[in-house]
């Protein structure tokens, strides 16, 4: 958010911009701000840069016709106004509103009243699609072994392709099967576990230290380190609160958040699922598989609170079993969840893709056409690829945004990420640390 302080010397501007250097960082990052000083003779040069303009009480009655120029050049802006105490005790406000001006505050408000107002303001920015808030998905299970985290890294390579700045984030503190698919291991996870013994704030700039970067544009946020610290996180009621930071950072920072829960329930991960945009219940085509999402959905729909945000996935798909209208038969009678969460094509039974583990690709780039194709249709439906889009750039399918002609034949060419991945970490022995794709169940 651009702000712009508006008043008639410095030394006023200063006094106005103080109530901003008293947010915290944290609000200061949340907002996003980015705030100029000027004065009211050079505003009009400025106010088309800007999303706010505060008007400082040094205006005096200057202040209307500046309020007035400023709507006149820029008719989105939103206007603060500070007016003596004298004056707002007199109804200025009531003059300010009929100009357009959003807010009237007396001179005395402090930093909070101000805060409160930006919050708002963003909030109203944020349904109107001026300010960015990136889409949150959280993929889960009901049962392991249905290729959650399969479908978690290949739909973060979906946006690789389609140019969407992404964080993939493994939040399977056990087994990290993310991050070992994705042969992702370094000492980026010891600040998320400095996050979590609130040893360091989570910030912009700690975000970006933790993140590992697999390709132009896709990232992945590693479980901490240790397992006091990632028992800590999924378990301890903290951790709601940790997680929720944690994910309003991420969507400054990302067009898509896609987070791998390794199906552990917990209180973090009861507030990320009610935080998230998208549930994505990962099932298969199994008795067992459809009798594990029946209890699942018993405790999950009053987490999740509107069951319009979930929507389940059958990976994979071998015709041979049950079908997702047999599926569908047997559990909205007792759920009732409707049409929508069941709108997603299955994922066709892929034997080689399924291998992708360590091959610097996914089922993705790795699979057939129908599995690229069923994967594409499950990412413009969940949002987080547009509707008739094509691959950005002229990017082909070859691990991660690669240009397919650079992959090897077995998929790890000079472009794949697992290549770009393999330059910055190796183990001691000097050689790659490759997940045992047997070892993935999720």
């Amino acid at each position: 958010m651009k702000l712009l302080i508006v008043d008639v010397t410095t030394e006023a501007q200063a006094f106005c911009a103080k109530r901003i250097e008293l947010f915290t960082k944290s609000d200061i990052e949340m907002l996003d701000l980015k705030v100029k000083l000027v004065s009211d003779r050079d505003f009009l040069e400025r106010v088309s840069e800007a999303d706010v303009v505060v008007l400082g009480a040094g205006l005096g009655e200057q202040a209307t016709v500046v309020a007035r120029q400023a709507k006149a050049a820029a008719p989105w802006i939103q206007i603060i106004l500070f007016v003596s105490d004298s004056t707002y005790g007199g109804g200025a406000f009531r003059a300010a509103h009929s100009i357009g001006v959003r807010k009237v505050f007396p001179d005395s408000a402090g930093p909070l009243d101000l805060l409160q107002e930006l919050v708002a303001i963003n909030a109203d920015f944020k349904k109107e699609g001026r300010a960015r808030e990136g889409r949150v998905v959280a993929v889960t299970h009901a049962k392991g072994g249905v290729g959650a985290t399969s479908i978690a890294a290949a739909l973060g390579e979906v946006c690789s392709v389609y140019g969407k700045r992404t964080l993939l984030w493994d939040l399977d503190v056990e087994t990290r099967d993310l991050s070992r698919s994705l042969t992702v291991n370094g000492a980026e996870a010891k600040i998320v576990s400095s996050w979590v013994n609130g040893s360091q704030e989570i910030t912009r700039e700690s975000m970006k230290e933790a993140s590992i970067p697999i390709s132009e544009d896709v990232s992945v946020l590693m479980p901490p380190d240790r397992m006091a610290e990632s028992m800590d996180l999924v378990c301890h009621t903290d951790g709601m609160g940790l997680v929720q930071r944690i994910v309003d950072r991420a969507r400054l920072m990302n067009d898509v958040v896609i987070v791998d829960t390794g199906g552990r329930m917990g209180p973090a991960t009861g507030g990320l699922l009610r935080a998230a945009d998208v549930v994505l219940i990962v099932i298969d085509d199994t008795i067992l598989g459809l009798t594990a999402v029946d209890l699942y959905l018993t405790f999950v729909k009053a987490l999740v609170g509107s069951t319009d945000r979930i929507v389940f996935l059958v990976n994979p798909y071998s015709g041979d079993l049950l079908g997702l209208p047999q599926i569908k038969a047997e559990l909205e009678p007792v759920h009732g969840l409707g049409e929508l969460p069941w709108r997603l094509p299955p994922i066709p039974n892929d034997p080689k893709a399924a291998i992708w583990p360590g091959s610097g690709r996914t089922l993705y780039s790795k699979g057939q056409k129908a599995t690229r194709e069923a994967l594409e249709e499950v990412a413009r439906e969940i949002g987080i690829i547009e509707s008739g889009a094509g691959a950005s750039g002229g990017r082909g399918t070859g691990g991660y945004g690669a240009d397919r002609r650079s992959q090897s034949s077995d998929g790890a060419g000079s472009g794949s990420w697992l290549s770009r991945v393999l330059k910055r970490r190796t183990n001691e022995q000097g050689f790659p640390s490759f997940a045992d794709p047997t070892d993935v169940g999720e």
